[in-house]
């Protein structure tokens, strides 16, 4: 699902990378305590992911609204996407989580992939960043952390969190980001939103508790709630004119490439040949 790292990559900031190991992981007895930060975070690599280690594979679609200083947001877009998770514990307990994703920009009028369009705030033509990326985060107690091998300095804070009622369960993925802009005004005026970028990431993962404690089910079944507050997308050609940008997301965790329209599946086999195979997870 677009987070952080596709704001980032719309803005040209290099991905995330490191190591992982494979270990399958388990609540201790089978069952979650969830007030134990150990057993929150594991819940979560469970609903995000899979504990043996394969990768856990998502689908999702939403709205991209868009609003100048003082004005109502206006849904520009709509989205659509595939991603892959996999999570595999370290020895320190924390969880290497990398992630690869692909998704496409839908025109609302026209309900098709818009590799052109006409921004709606502004008039002018577009072509709106289509998105491919691969990302590493570590989430542990302590909380979210990013790689130090980002292609520039980055402010990151984030939270995983876990709770329970009713006989459902939610974990949540919130990320918060402050880094320099790495474009340049110079040189492209229209795609320069400022000299910082600030980015809000909100995720939301729900389920059935029976589901999590039940440690014959490989893989758990989950929905996801995602939205984020983001400046300016650089091909919304605005500049630095006052604004922002946010998704809405709803996703559900699936079993197989197989679960998705086919109009995202063509699009995916006919612009990443071969990734729904070997996405780089």
């Amino acid at each position: 699902m677009p987070t952080r790292r596709d704001t980032l990559l719309g803005v040209g900031v290099a991905g995330l990378s490191g190591g992982m190991m494979r270990t399958p992981a388990f609540a201790a007895g089978g069952t979650y305590d969830l007030e134990d930060p150990k057993d929150a975070v594991t819940a979560y690599a469970r609903m995000r992911g899979n504990l043996d280690g394969t990768p856990g594979m998502w689908w999702y679609s939403g709205n991209m609204f868009a609003k100048r200083a003082d004005e109502v947001a206006v849904r520009v877009l709509k989205i659509e996407g595939f991603s892959f998770n996999r999570l595999a514990k370290r020895e320190d307990g924390q969880f290497d989580q990398v992630m690869a994703e692909a998704g496409f920009f839908i025109d609302p009028e026209t309900d098709e992939i818009a590799d052109e369009w006409v921004n709606p705030l502004n008039g002018r033509a577009c072509e709106p960043g289509h998105y491919k990326s691969n990302q590493t985060i570590v989430v542990g107690t302590q909380g979210v952390s990013g790689s130090e091998a980002a292609a520039v300095p980055v402010q990151f804070e984030g939270t995983v969190e876990a709770q329970s009622h009713g006989g459902r369960v939610w974990t949540t993925e919130n990320m918060v980001t402050k880094l320099p802009n790495p474009r340049s005004q110079a040189t492209d005026p229209l795609g320069y939103s400022g000299p910082v970028v600030t980015l809000t990431s909100l995720a939301a993962f729900t389920g059935q508790l029976a589901d999590l404690n039940n440690p014959d089910l490989d893989s758990m079944p989950a929905t996801l709630h995602f939205q984020n507050l983001a400046p300016w997308m650089p091909w919304m050609k605005m500049g630095q004119e006052p604004g922002l940008a946010t998704w809405q997301l709803l996703g559900t965790k699936v079993e197989s490439t197989d679960d998705m329209p086919d109009r995202l599946r063509r699009r995916l086999e006919s612009d990443y040949p071969g990734w729904l195979n070997e996405p780089g997870v």
